[in-house]
């Protein structure tokens, strides 16, 4: 007898048969009602926004605004969410006074039909909307960890910046949202390459979940000082992307709200690990590529015990992703040897995606359903596989029949609690 499953793939998904008798459990989050007017729950927050004074009382009536919003990597709505915000900044601010700024961190810039699909039409017609550029940047100090703050100028020119967000765990920030549209939103190559070190990630408390004593979100909370973002609106979402939750107003506090409701939301407990799990990537837009990818892969590994397997399902449908991510994996033969590489060499490349990615494949072997070459898939280590049935049929020849299993159908939404 077997357990049907819907794994989410690109804008569908794929069926799966997993044996009932092998199945230890599922982890999924209970799905949140949307709010009944979403607008209004968005109006709200900024009306009544946490330890700030409403959106439209602190924006200054000849001030220059920046609306940092997200890229396409994230399902964050910012169509349904720039609306709203726009309309309460223009009570007070002339529109031409408003720039919004795509953070793509170091993401490749979009198109213009890829802002209109991201924003909406109308809002890319009628405001001034750019992609952030790393490569311009205005210097603004260190860290006390040592991480050059380089901001984008436009951000820093600003009188206002207000930033847009979605929040869900992140698997070496803690969570995303917040702080994370200034960095690394808007921040150049050297500051990542700082705040990414081989150190930072490798801190045990650089985790999905960890918000107290995580340096990397330390940091990333500092370069938000320095840059002065004055206000957020985060959101939260269920399956369905409806918005179930908003947080508006002071960077710290509201995200720390926000943070809290996700991690009541999102956290799963799990007694034991098991033998082999499969997870996908959600779906659009998270499974976009295999370095997005890296984050279900490493929530699958936290419960999945040393030498088993995983099986993800993910369509990397652009690809790989970043050049660099492919060629240093394909420059070695190991996992161990990428992050001697990354301890020799850094900075170089995409390194953090690297780091994490070994250091899943130190401890399991990772089998991956996607529209991806095989040869592309196996530069980067990992044995490609065309069903999940097929990727069972391996894994069983592995580790024995009565192996366990654990399913992850939300894969990065999910936060994998230990118990053990």
């Amino acid at each position: 007898m077997s357990k049907e499953f819907e794994l989410p793939y690109r804008d569908s998904s794929l069926r799966a048969a997993i044996p009932r008798r092998n199945l230890s459990f599922v982890l999924d989050v209970e799905d949140e009602k949307g709010a009944e007017s979403e607008t209004q729950c968005i109006i709200d927050s900024l009306r009544c926004p946490i330890e700030r004074p409403p959106l439209r009382d602190a924006v200054s009536q000849d001030g220059k605004v920046v609306v940092i919003v997200t890229d396409n990597t994230r399902p964050c709505p910012d169509d349904r969410l720039l609306p709203p915000i726009l309309a309460e900044l223009e009570q007070k601010v002339a529109r031409h006074n408003i720039t919004i700024i795509v953070a793509l961190g170091l993401h490749p810039p979009l198109s213009r039909e890829d802002l209109a699909r991201l924003l909406g039409k109308k809002i890319v017609e009628r405001y001034i909307v750019i992609n952030h550029d790393p490569a311009q940047t205005t210097y603004l100090g260190t860290t006390s960890r040592g991480t050059p703050v380089d901001i984008n100028t436009k951000v820093v020119e600003a009188g206002f910046r207000i930033s847009t967000g979605f929040i869900e765990p992140h698997f070496f920030a803690g969570f995303s949202g917040g702080r994370k549209s200034i960095a690394p939103g808007v921040f150049s190559l050297r500051s990542a390459y700082k705040n990414h070190s081989y150190e930072m990630i490798e801190d045990p408390h650089s985790r999905a979940g960890v918000l107290k004593g995580n340096p990397i979100h330390e940091d990333m909370v500092e370069q938000a000082k320095m840059a002065r973002l004055n206000f957020i609106v985060n959101v939260l979402l269920n399956k369905k992307r409806e918005i179930t939750h908003v947080v508006a107003g002071d960077p710290i506090k509201a995200h720390e709200r926000g943070c809290e409701i996700e991690r009541e939301i999102a956290g799963v407990r799990v007694n034991h690990k098991v033998d082999i799990t499969i997870a996908t990537n959600s779906g659009a837009p998270l499974d976009l590529d295999l370095y997005q990818t890296v984050k279900g892969i490493d929530n699958a590994s936290l419960i999945t015990r040393d030498g088993g397997i995983l099986i993800i399902v993910s369509s990397c449908s652009t690809g790989v992703g970043p050049e660099a991510f492919r060629e240093l994996h394909a420059s070695v033969n190991s996992p161990k040897e990428v992050l001697q590489k990354i301890k020799r060499e850094e900075p170089i490349g995409v390194q953090w995606q690297n780091q994490i990615l070994a250091r899943a494949q130190l401890r399991n072997d990772i089998y991956l359903l996607s529209d991806l070459d095989d040869g592309v898939v196996e530069d980067m280590m990992i044995t490609p596989i065309h069903t999940v049935e097929e990727g069972l049929g391996k894994a069983f020849g592995v580790l024995g029949s009565e192996a366990e299993i654990a399913v992850i159908p939300e894969g990065p939404l999910v936060l994998p609690l230990l118990e053990e």
